[in-house]
């Protein structure tokens, strides 16, 4: 070696060895996630294939069902969830979903969508296979048709297709219709598209019928029915209106002063018919009602006290006019499955009983009897919803020392009547009864003619007079 010069280095530096180690790393690190990715593309390949041959397995069992004559119309539409040990497949659970709907020979839209003639109508099945853990792969589909087979059906039936839709208006499936008339099919679930079809059904009138289940109908109807008359050759189409069920839970205006005994409690939407408007009793005196279940209409609800016409702040007369043309209540907002609190409205109604000779009646109850006899227009019906009934009528305060009766009363026409019993001081010789017709309107309450119309308003207590 000569003087002054500088040895070689020999081997690595430690900076060159630790990139040396990390390039190695990355290398590796790249290898694995190869080597990952290929065993799960090699396994989800697995899993399709057996996903695939159980699809074509349960089609083949529908085909086997499909083929005899007496079983074809027999078999369940809509979508059913088959979770056997069957398909437990090297431990891994396999889910079946089967959808079973009616569709026209040219077309894939439910026979619920194309109404008219039931000529050339088949059977659509579809089996999804899904399993845990697909990584983003696409669950395994297949679908075929089935043409009914000889013997299947009548040349004189007719079929019946129920399309189900919710409070939005979208579809509604997995809801099960029944029919009931000259045959008994089976229930049918609503498929996807929302369609309930039953086909090849002989000619007749047919009770329809949403079972009873977790929902209601649109008419505050728990199993909403319709008629159906089924024709030779026709699809008779029916529309239903069902969701999950609103609550709303009413509580009447405060005291004091006290509210009547023996109301009811309405709700009111436009799409309740005949009268718009759906009653129900009220719990008792000082008590929070919560109402039997109710379609949650996307608008809402008016709540208030009463099951008449005239006791409904929206309501109108015979000649189709408002009795309370300045009222503007708000709705109460309501949602399926929700619950929702409302205040119901009252009026007070101060009324003085007394005799002839101006001596108080005491100790007595009177009454408020809804008067819907009034000549047209300010006749009101009074109603549960879908059919009419009778006025009711409402218990008053009982009658203090000096003759007098505070108490909160819905809108509306009414007949306030009280009655003295023989040997009390204001009637000492004989019974004796007074009544007085009224108005109760949201700023007062008002006299009224022989027809019902308003005359005054009271400028303080009603004085009932018994004679």
């Amino acid at each position: 070696m000569k003087a002054g010069s500088r040895p070689a280095d020999d081997g690595f530096t430690i900076v060159e060895v630790l990139v040396a180690i990390t390039v190695l790393v990355i290398a590796m690190l790249g290898a694995a996630l190869l080597f990952e990715n290929a065993i799960i593309a090699s396994g989800n390949t697995r899993n399709r294939v057996i996903a695939a041959n159980l699809a074509t397995q349960q089609l083949e069992t529908v085909r086997g069902t499909a083929a005899d004559p007496t079983k074809f119309t027999s078999i369940p539409q809509g979508q059913s969830v088959i979770t056997t040990p069957d398909q437990l497949v090297n431990g891994i659970q396999f889910t079946v979903t089967q959808d079973v709907q009616f569709v026209g020979q040219s077309s894939s839209t439910s026979s619920c969508d194309t109404p008219g003639s039931t000529t050339g109508q088949i059977m659509q099945v579809s089996e999804t296979v899904t399993w845990p853990d697909m990584s983003g792969t696409a669950p395994v589909q297949n679908v075929t048709t089935l043409a009914p087979p000889v013997g299947a059906y009548s040349a004189s039936s007719g079929s019946i297709g129920v399309k189900v839709f919710d409070s939005t208006g979208a579809v509604a499936d997995n809801v099960t219709v029944q029919a009931v008339g000259p045959a008994a099919p089976s229930p049918q679930q609503t498929t996807a598209e929302g369609c309930a079809y039953f086909a090849f059904l002989p000619v007749g009138t047919y009770a329809v019928t949403i079972t009873e289940g977790t929902g209601v109908g649109d008419q505050e109807l728990v199993a909403p029915v319709q008629n159906a008359s089924v024709s030779i050759g026709q699809t008779t189409s029916l529309q239903f209106q069902y969701d999950s069920p609103a609550t709303i839970v009413a509580t009447l205006q405060a005291a004091p002063p006290a509210h009547a005994s023996g109301m009811s409690i309405s709700v009111v939407n436009t799409g309740l018919q005949p009268y718009g408007q759906f009653s129900f009793p009220a719990a008792g005196a000082g008590d929070v009602t919560s109402s039997p279940a109710l379609f949650p209409y996307q608008s809402g609800y008016v709540v208030f006290a009463g099951n008449c016409t005239d006791n409904n702040p929206l309501g109108k007369d015979t000649s189709r006019n408002p009795f309370y043309p300045t009222a503007t209540p708000v709705p109460v907002a309501v949602t399926p499955n929700g619950s929702t609190a409302a205040t119901v409205p009252l009026y007070p109604l101060n009324v003085h009983v007394q005799n002839s000779a101006a001596v108080a009646v005491t100790g007595t109850t009177p009454t408020a009897a809804e008067t819907s006899t009034f000549a047209a227009p300010y006749s009101a019906v009074c109603t549960s919803g879908t059919a009419t009934g009778s006025a009711p009528t409402l218990g008053l305060t009982t009658l203090t020392a000096t003759g007098d009766s505070l108490t909160n009363l819905p809108l509306g026409h009414f007949t306030l009547k009280a009655t003295c019993t023989r040997g009390m001081p204001a009637c000492t010789t004989a019974n004796k009864t007074g009544s007085v017709n009224v108005w109760v309107k949201p700023d007062g309450v008002y006299s009224v003619s022989a027809t019902g119309a308003a005359l005054t308003k009271y400028p303080g207590a009603i004085v009932v007079v018994v004679t």
